[in-house]
């Protein structure tokens, strides 16, 4: 018998509420799966932006990042230029071994030697005869440069007291080295102070080589004893040195951080290419640190690394462009951002080539129509770096790598006078080297010796490195320079000049 039209009405109907109930459940699935899917996008997204991080932080060393040069690998090392200045300059060449116009060091002989010694042949080399009475028809001549062994000299100060006809006794003063009834002199100290603070020797090391190669024997505590001395006696140094950097036209600035009884203290600097002032400041690298030294009442132009804090003075600003030749470099590393990063550059170093050919023809700064044709350049490539790094959708922030990029381009639209400060003035400087360089030695003591044991000794080194630092700046003798801090002549001081 056949199926009725109303069994089959409902047979379609139980069907269709099955294919309907099914459809829902694979719908309800697929929503899970696009669900899973965009978590898995983003998740995708995420891992692949910190490959990319990491991967970059590989690939970092001291030509792309504030890493300083020790801590490259051999890799790097091998990729490092000959000269520094050539990573500006790629166009420059520069041979090996002594420079033209460098300072030579050739050993000559001198006309009065301290002591001959005639050397006579005893036999005659063709027939073995005595040479005695023989006629001498030439000789040869070499002289040997060498130390005699060092030994130390004890002066005894005899301070006489006399009685005058009236009953009153007079004594004779001491020389100030004369501290007590037995004292080491000034240069023994200066030596050890030389030792410490210019050589960066730790202090047990340091006693170990006075007893060799003196036959000095000093403890520790001495040592930190003459520290001291040295430190207090520089107060005037100190104060002669912060006013001429007050009246140089720029001056250089920077800081870096050291470890001090196991808290963060910041070592900083102002310097130019004749003086150096260094001190310390435990904790944070606040505008309170900076007050320390000259920037608060500076009129001139400071040359710095962007720092922020430096933005807070109303003196002039001028900016490290060595370190945004790194930046732009680590930015590079992604290849999208070649576009912008790779120009900019090339236009930061033919500037520079550019100031240098016109300083040595003797001008003191690129002509207006120059500079306006720089700075055209310039912010045509910051409209190419926007274009490429355009705002991001709210629901999607930037991620690592593209705020980097991001904030580098604004760092150089909003700051680009100020990267070009050099190029108006010459007086100005290209890079911060110079206040990196007083501040390596800082971070050489630190990897030598270890932390600093308390912030006493680290503005002591500080106090004692400026001396040193000046001294040599001025080619002065720094043993001769220590040695007076040690006596009654007050130390050395740096004339004054409106350079600096």
């Amino acid at each position: 018998m056949g199926v009725s039209g109303a069994d089959r009405v409902a047979e379609l109907v139980a069907e269709n509420t099955l294919l309907r109930a099914r459809c829902d459940e694979q719908q309800s699935h697929i929503a899970r799966l696009v669900e899973q899917n965009s978590v898995l996008v983003d998740q995708v997204s995420l891992l692949v932006t910190k490959v990319m991080v990491l991967e970059k932080l590989l690939k970092g060393d001291s030509s792309n990042s504030s890493r300083p040069p020790s801590s490259d690998s051999d890799t790097a090392k091998n990729k490092r230029p000959v000269a520094n200045s050539r990573t500006m300059n790629p166009g420059t060449k520069r041979s090996k071994g002594k420079q033209p116009g460098a300072q030579g060091r050739t050993l000559r002989t001198v006309p009065d030697p301290d002591v001959v010694i005639v050397h006579s042949p005893v036999a005659c080399q063709g027939c073995g005869s005595s040479l005695d009475d023989a006629v001498v028809v030439g000789k040869v001549v070499r002289q040997v440069f060498d130390i005699p062994a060092p030994k130390v000299i004890v002066t005894e100060h005899q301070a006489l007291r006399c009685r005058c006809s009236c009953g009153s006794e007079t004594s004779a003063p001491l020389p100030a080295e004369a501290t007590s009834p037995a004292c080491y002199g000034p240069n023994v100290k200066a030596y050890a102070i030389y030792l410490l603070c210019r050589q960066h020797v730790p202090q047990e090391r340091c006693a170990e080589a006075l007893a060799e190669m003196f036959g000095v024997a000093v403890s520790v505590g001495t040592l930190n004893n003459w520290l001291s001395e040295a430190a207090d006696a520089l107060d005037s140094f100190v104060a002669a040195v912060t006013i001429g950097l007050g009246q140089a036209p720029v001056i250089h600035v920077d800081e870096t951080p050291v470890r001090s009884n196991k808290t963060k203290a910041y070592f900083h600097v102002a310097c130019t290419a004749m003086l150096t002032l260094l001190w310390v400041h435990i904790g944070g690298r606040a505008r309170t640190a900076i007050d320390a030294g000259p920037l608060p009442s500076y009129a001139g132009v400071a040359v710095h690394d962007r720092y922020i804090a430096y933005f807070s003075y109303p003196c002039g600003h001028a900016l490290c462009n060595a370190h945004i030749l790194r930046q732009l470099q680590s930015v590079a590393e992604v290849r999208r951002q070649q576009v912008w990063t790779n120009p900019i550059s090339d236009l930061i170093r033919a500037t520079k080539t550019e100031v240098d050919n016109a300083a040595a023809a003797g001008k003191t700064c690129l002509l207006d129509r120059r500079m306006r044709r720089i700075r055209h350049d310039w912010d045509h490539l910051i409209a190419v770096a926007y274009a490429t790094n355009p705002d991001p959708p709210k629901s999607k922030p930037r991620n690592y790598l593209e705020r980097e990029a991001y904030n580098l381009a604004v760092a150089l639209d909003t700051h680009r006078d100020l990267f070009l400060a050099y190029a108006t003035n010459f007086n100005i400087n290209y890079t911060n080297n110079q206040a990196e360089q007083d501040l390596r030695m800082v971070k050489i003591q630190a990897k030598i010796s270890g932390e600093f044991r308390s912030l006493r000794g680290a503005q002591r080194f500080a106090t004692i490195r400026s001396y040193i630092s000046t001294t040599h700046k001025h080619g002065l003798s720094i043993l001769d320079n220590i040695a007076r801090l040690y006596t009654t002549t007050a130390p050395w001081l740096p004339p004054l000049t409106p350079t600096g």
